[in-house]
């Protein structure tokens, strides 16, 4: 094969020039269409297959130039918010296969009603054998001010901005009468005597009711105790011996405003009745009979059933 030295060597001597002149533009050429493409390799960008998911919305597949995370985001016409975020860096690279994903924060103030519930608070009283409801609750609501953050359409934050109580709470107050000093209640005042239905002479206390002589033989209707002298009472189970009662607004032959002390227990005895020790039955020491709107009040609590020994 000849050379370019020989072919315009043994070239027709008028034409020598104008070959020259055209192998120098075809080598000219050569060289341009080479330097052009050596640079459209250098910025060729492989496209790539990528999976892109928008908040909630599920992932779709997608075909993108592989560039960095912001580029492909343009490319991809996404607008980010000021607090949404991405999963990667900006500055990454994405690789093929590699899913984007864009977490969609938003946020918001609103008003929540908060509801209080009212307590139910057990307590004494000093009403005896009753409950009673001192005070009726009530709920309380309470008017909040929250700033809630959604995170692609969840809730994931909530911040308390302000408070503002309009009911205040109350609670219910249940009272249940208690045998305390000052404590009281209403009730039948009745008479008994030693030779009562399944009496002995002795009372459940120890202490001895004769239908002769009386208490612990002091021929009268009162025991002798603490440097008191009180009557002899028959009581609830649930006030106990030695526990000194005051009972007026009576119809009984003794003093208006009487005092008694409890020693005894009775099969008929329970809760608002009291039974007073007459000596007999049929009334041996007052003008007995039946009372049935006593007042009744504890001025001391006794110790039980050996409280006089």
């Amino acid at each position: 094969m000849k050379t370019i030295k020989q072919i315009i060597s043994d070239a027709d001597p008028r034409l020598k020039g104008v070959l020259v002149i055209m192998i120098a533009y075809v080598m000219v050429m050569a060289t341009t269409i080479t330097a052009g493409a050596t640079q459209e390799i250098k910025g060729y960008k492989e496209t790539i297959e990528i999976q892109y998911q928008d908040g909630a919305q599920k992932a779709k597949d997608y075909l993108v130039r592989q560039d960095s995370v912001k580029n492909v985001l343009k490319e991809l016409d996404v607008t980010l918010g000021n607090k949404d975020t991405v999963n990667k860096d900006m500055s990454y690279i994405v690789q093929s296969k590699d899913l984007l994903q864009v977490n969609r924060i938003s946020e918001e103030e609103v008003e929540e009603v908060q509801y209080v519930d009212s307590q139910t608070i057990e307590t004494t009283g000093l009403h005896l054998f009753t409950t009673e409801v001192v005070q009726q609750g009530q709920q309380g609501q309470i008017n909040n001010k929250v700033k809630v953050t959604y995170e692609n359409g969840k809730i994931v934050k909530k911040e308390l901005l302000s408070s503002e109580v309009v009911t205040e709470k109350t609670d219910t107050i249940i009272a249940h009468g208690t045998v305390q000093p000052g404590a009281y209640f209403t009730g039948k005042l009745t008479t008994y005597g030693g030779d009562c239905a399944g009496g002995n002479g002795t009372s459940s206390s120890g202490i001895s009711l004769s239908t002769t002589t009386g208490v612990k033989g002091s021929n009268s209707a009162k025991l002798s105790y603490n440097g008191g002298s009180y009557y002899c009472l028959a009581a609830d189970p649930s006030i106990p011996f030695g526990t000194i009662i005051k009972i007026t607004n009576h119809n009984l032959g003794i003093e208006s405003t009487a005092y008694g002390i409890v020693v005894d227990r009775g099969g008929a005895i329970k809760k608002n009745h009291i039974d007073i020790f007459n000596g007999t039955e049929a009334g041996k020491y007052f003008r007995g009979g039946s009372s049935s709107n006593t007042q009744f009040e504890i001025v001391s609590v006794g110790s039980g059933k050996n409280f006089w020994k």
